[in-house]
């Protein structure tokens, strides 16, 4: 695993719903592997465009069962003109 990888997977760890995606009260778990790849590439995307994006939201994503993915709702990209 990489670090940033790693730090993707410390940071969800200490949010508050991440008991939500480890599978909370019985629940099936999320796909954290997905979550963790899109974290990823929406950051690379940012570093490599950064000098003419103006914006980048992603909401929701949705957290789909383990080993089925992430889902992208609503995605809004501003770039600089």
């Amino acid at each position: 695993m990489l670090t940033v990888e790693i730090d993707i997977h410390a940071a969800i760890s200490r949010l508050k719903l991440a008991k939500l995606i480890y599978g909370y009260r019985g629940r099936p778990k999320g796909d954290l592997e997905a979550v963790v790849g899109a974290v990823s590439a929406t950051a690379d995307y940012v570093v490599k465009n950064a000098a003419s994006l103006e914006e980048l939201d992603i909401n929701p994503l949705m957290v789909l069962p383990e080993g089925h993915g992430v889902v992208v709702v609503d995605a809004l990209v501003r770039r600089r003109r």
